[in-house]
Order: C-alpha cells, then sequence, then structure tokens
C-alpha cells in the first residue's frame, strides 16, 4: 500500500511540476485586452533598480505581449535614463520565444527595440511556420524587415509543402 501511495505521489509531483511552471498561461492577461501595446511579465521574484536603470526578474519568466509569448529562467530590462522606455532586454536559461508563425530557442536571447532586432546565442534555433529549420552559433532576426542571418555552423533544413511534394512526386 506505502508503494502504490508513493507511486502516485511521484506521479503527481511530476505531472504537476511539468504541466504548470513554465508553461504559458492559457488566455491572455486581460491587461492586453484594454491595452493592445502593453507587455506582462510574471516572475518568481523581480527587483528594480533604478538608479542603474534596470529590472531584473528571475524563476520561471514568463512574458506576454499581443504579438509573442517568451519564457525564460532570468531576464534584465534595460530602461533609458528617465526609465519610461525600453532600450534592450535579455533573456537566459531555456530562454523561448513563441510568434504566430515563428518559434525559437536557445540559452540566450537579446531584444534591441530601436533596431527590433533579435540575437540569440547559446545553441540557438528557429522554426518557421512551415517547419523550415534553422541553427547556427549567433541568430539574428530583424523583424521589422523580417531577415535572419546565421553565423557560424550555420544549418538550415527547407521541408516542402505536403502540396509541393505531392505534385514533385506526380511528375515522377
Amino acid at each position: 500500500m506505502k508503494r502504490v501511495i508513493r507511486k502516485f505521489l511521484i506521479s503527481y509531483f511530476l505531472l504537476f511540476r511539468f504541466s504548470v511552471f513554465g508553461q504559458f498561461p492559457e488566455e491572455n492577461p486581460p491587461e492586453l485586452l484594454t491595452n493592445p501595446d502593453a507587455t506582462v511579465v510574471t516572475s518568481n521574484t523581480f527587483k528594480l533598480d533604478q538608479n542603474i536603470h534596470q529590472g531584473f526578474f528571475s524563476g520561471n519568466v514568463i512574458t506576454i505581449a499581443n504579438n509573442f509569448k517568451m519564457r525564460s529562467n532570468e531576464m534584465t530590462v534595460f530602461f533609458d535614463e528617465s526609465g519610461s522606455e525600453i532600450k534592450r532586454l535579455i533573456a537566459k536559461g531555456e530562454a523561448l520565444l513563441v510568434q504566430e508563425k515563428r518559434t525559437a530557442k536557445a540559452a540566450q536571447m537579446e531584444y534591441i527595440v530601436a533596431e527590433d532586432k533579435l540575437i540569440l546565442t547559446g545553441n540557438p534555433e528557429v522554426i518557421e511556420e512551415n517547419k523550415d529549420h534553422v541553427t547556427g552559433n549567433v541568430i539574428t532576426i530583424f523583424r521589422n524587415s523580417n531577415q535572419m542571418f546565421v553565423d557560424g555552423h550555420s544549418r538550415v533544413i527547407l521541408l516542402r509543402t505536403s502540396q509541393a511534394s505531392q505534385d514533385q512526386q506526380q511528375k515522377k
């Protein structure tokens, strides 16, 4: 009997641990309904140092905006001198970015607001909507121009859509 209870408790803990922590919520935060330009960040801890114009989120960091969701172990936000505008942010530790047509994973992601540029380092990987897969040492994405640059050991896997594959097979 003790074995059954112990097995149940271990299973429950594992199920709870992997299904709750680090997952994106089912619904967007209500703040995004009233203010579409808002960004909502949740974490286990938050520290703001206005002297150096930085905010530091730690533990199960989840960032949600209307056009993306991001998860990481920690994130540092760098503000301008007035403290009202975000200049850049750095997400570290199993960083995951999910957008409508793209998913990106890396040990670290740096976003530079003025350039709308995302720099992925630490085994970066990008999967596009049609399942095209890109890896390299450093992947830089320019969101406003829809461009991507890969530095060092780039590997690109282009997968055909099912329709293109069917057309190709019919020609044979």
